[in-house]
């Protein structure tokens, strides 16, 4: 499943059945992987922690309402926003395109890949291509270094 299909989805306590807010953006790690989602709602910014939801198609449910943390003024977690549109290299310098999205497997909620867009023309020829997280050697602030074209769909 994309990252950004996850933006948007309204965030269920699958106990009480009400609604506590949508999600609004998704907190990775230095290295991709999700830690938590950004909910909007009622009670302000909340952090939602992955090991108390489950990802369905139409709805996040959460499983233990503890896992809900206010987001402190000044707290400025990495959100999947901030990576967006780094540019992608590989070892030998070859401009591949910027990154678009984060591919998440929604049972482990684990990131799988990136998917990276070469441009609007050649996305719509050939459409986005999709790399496995192994294949990342390197994230910085702007660039992101691929290893070897191994792997690639």
């Amino acid at each position: 499943m994309k990252s950004r299909r996850l933006i948007g989805l309204p965030v269920i306590d699958q106990h009480r059945g009400t609604m506590l807010g949508r999600v609004i953006d998704i907190i990775i790690s230095p290295r991709l992987q999700v830690e938590g989602l950004l909910i909007g709602g009622r009670g302000g910014k909340r952090f939602l922690l992955m090991d108390h939801l489950t990802i369905g198609q139409d709805a996040i449910l959460v499983n233990d309402p503890r896992g809900l943390k206010k987001v402190k003024n000044g707290e400025h977690p990495t959100r999947i926003k901030d990576r967006m549109g780094l540019l992608v290299v590989d070892r030998d310098g070859r401009e591949l395109g910027v990154v678009s999205d984060l591919v998440v497997e929604p049972e482990s909620k684990a990131v799988q890949g990136i998917e990276i867009s070469s441009g609007l023309i050649k996305d719509f020829i050939d459409g986005r291509s999709e790399v496995p997280l192994d294949r990342v050697d390197n994230i910085g602030q702007e660039t992101m270094v691929l290893n070897s074209e191994e792997g690639q769909t």
